[in-house]
């Protein structure tokens, strides 16, 4: 971009100003039992009964993601209900474009112990493991990275003709999406926040 000199104000044209968004949300928190201890070997099945879960009318999202998800021109969501559930709540007058490459980063359940832990600890455990390549089946970490990098060209590609687009997504998945949009020139966080109804935003001037 040309740098302006001399005394102001200057006539500058739309396109050396205009800036486009890409906004990564959190969805909002199931109404799942998260307390209860589990046997690890049931991992897989308390796993698919979250992503059935309904969400939690006890948590709202905020008055501001809520007014950037009713502003944006496209919206979008993973497949899991949690996310199209949260879509629908921050914009009911929107229909999203609902896209598999956004789901959650697959977690791994092979487990076999019987010890019976909080979920979240066996989450946390698995997906260590995984980190440190153990996928037993699941998607792998490099294929979850490569899907990513998929996932921030669609999203850029929505907002180069959107102006802005909101992507009701999931922690994990997010993270690794604002890490491909920073490498591509995005301004915004270097860890969108992993907790629910939490958002990111990422800007870039227009091509």
């Amino acid at each position: 971009m040309a740098r302006l000199q001399g005394p102001g104000p200057w006539p500058v044209a739309e396109e050396f100003i205009r800036v486009i968004r890409i906004i990564l949300a959190r969805h909002g928190r199931p109404a799942w039992d998260f307390r209860t201890p589990i046997p690890g070997h049931g991992l897989a099945e308390w796993l698919r009964g979250e992503a059935d879960a309904p969400l939690d009318s006890s948590h709202r999202p905020s008055a501001g993601l809520e007014q950037l998800s009713r502003m944006a021109k496209c919206l979008v969501t993973s497949p899991l209900r949690r996310s199209r559930d949260s879509a629908q709540l921050l914009a009911p007058a929107t229909a999203p474009l609902v896209d598999p490459c956004f789901r959650e980063a697959e977690l791994p359940c092979a487990i076999r112990s019987g010890l019976r832990l909080r979920p979240g600890l066996w989450e946390w455990l698995a997906r260590s493991a995984w980190f440190c390549g153990w996928s037993a089946g699941a998607e792998s970490f490099k294929a979850a990275r490569a899907r990513a990098s998929k996932a921030a060209s669609l999203l850029t590609a929505r907002a180069e003709a959107c102006g802005a687009v909101v992507l009701v997504g999931h922690g994990l998945m997010n993270i690794l999406i604002a890490r491909r949009l920073r490498i591509a020139g995005w301004h915004g966080p270097r860890f969108p926040s992993p907790h629910h109804w939490t958002f990111g935003v990422y800007e870039r001037a227009a091509a």
